[in-house]
């Protein structure tokens, strides 16, 4: 099967950072609550659901009030890729972000999409955080089968920590097509997860796609 740009442009990129990865290894010592959509650590997951099987790797680095976290995606089978790579800094609590990815898991069809993103964090209590984001990019297909289509995105996260183990989080979106095709679309997540310890935790998640995906993550 031939490999479209967008992927092997993932590929390569995966080549030239991945290295970093064994520095990231000395900010272990640090805790860090890895169900934060903001955390910079540097780790992994495993999914599975009914949309397939998939796997993740991340690996962040923390110099002063920034943070750097590069992540390499692999979901439905291997079928979907994506790269995001993000830059927050801990004192304002906003992080900027590129996210790419492809999606084969439909005969006949690659779907491409790359954008360019900035996220605020707002505490608005104790427990209940906001995660707010805006989105710019465009989204494709290989083959022309549909038209490249300028595309903005508004996203939010609120966390609701339960307590030191549990954890809530709602993940509404919004994608809105500036020209191309005519792109409306809302998507939500859901997520219940659980802490196993400082550096592994489980989550189910459910969407409004239908999918009930069980994740693992952990921290290294």
């Amino acid at each position: 099967m031939k490999m479209n740009k967008l992927l092997m442009l993932i590929m390569c990129s995966s080549f030239v950072v991945i290295p970093r990865a064994l520095q990231a290894a000395e900010n272990t010592k640090k805790h860090v609550d890895i169900s934060d959509p903001m955390a910079v650590y540097t780790g992994g997951a495993l999914t599975g659901g009914n949309d397939g099987l998939g796997a993740a790797f991340q690996f962040g680095l923390n110099k002063g009030d920034w943070g750097f976290l590069g992540k390499i995606e692999a979901k439905k089978n291997l079928d979907a890729y994506r790269l995001r790579l993000f830059t927050p800094n801990k004192v304002t609590g906003t992080g900027i972000y590129i996210d790419a990815g492809t999606d084969t898991s439909q005969d006949g069809i690659t779907s491409n999409y790359a954008t360019f993103g900035v996220l605020q964090v707002v505490p608005l209590t104790k427990k209940l955080k906001l995660y707010a984001g805006l989105t710019y990019g465009k989204s494709w297909e290989a083959n022309d089968l549909f038209a490249e289509t300028k595309i903005i995105m508004a996203q939010t996260y609120f966390k609701y920590d339960i307590n030191e183990k549990f954890y809530l989080m709602l993940n509404p979106q919004y994608t809105y097509g500036l020209d191309g095709e005519e792109t409306r679309q809302f998507y939500m997540e859901f997520d219940f997860g659980y802490h196993i310890d400082k550096t592994k935790l489980v989550y189910l998640q459910t969407s409004t796609e239908n999918t009930i995906i069980l994740n693992f993550k952990f921290k290294i």
